[in-house]
């Protein structure tokens, strides 16, 4: 038995497997939150566009709830903003250590290509109209969906 670079004591043979809990065990607070209201509020532009293609061509009724709220554009939009927002501010990079405290932005790799583009898709449904809207926020939707679950599963 050896004890852990996140100060665990280890029986997992798998290196990966113990990369995974150590860094899930020592991520800050804030990462783990802000990932986790992105994640939903993703889901949701997701959940809200499907249902709105679905009730466009008939398969729903365009009475159901989730429909109906956001089919007001300011919070449509509010909706898609904190998306964004809340997608930014993940890929800030906390580090504490016992004498430094900082942030640090992250933007590399599959994280920064997958804001990329779902920002780019979400900014872009703001100047197609109709069921084109919809589409590009089901997919810049995904995006974020992908790289904060990318975020929260991350291999350390």
């Amino acid at each position: 038995m050896s004890e852990s670079s996140c100060g665990f004591e280890s029986r997992f043979r798998h290196h990966h497997f113990k990369a995974l809990l150590c860094y899930n065990i020592t991520m800050r607070n804030a990462s783990i939150i802000l990932n986790s209201a992105g994640l939903v509020v993703s889901f949701l532009c997701f959940l809200h566009c499907v249902l709105v293609i679905l009730a466009f061509i008939g398969i729903l009724n365009s009475s159901l709830m989730i429909i109906q709220v956001f089919e007001n554009p300011n919070q449509h939009t509010a909706l898609v903003l904190s998306g964004i927002t809340l997608a930014a501010l993940s890929l800030i990079k906390f580090k504490f250590s016992s004498k430094l405290k900082k942030f640090e932005f992250e933007f590399k790799g599959w994280t920064a290509l997958l804001f990329i583009i779902g920002t780019s898709l979400l900014i872009a449904s703001f100047y197609v109209y109709g069921i084109y809207s919809q589409i590009f926020v089901i997919l810049g939707a995904l995006f974020f969906v992908s790289m904060h679950t990318l975020k929260l599963i991350k291999f350390k």
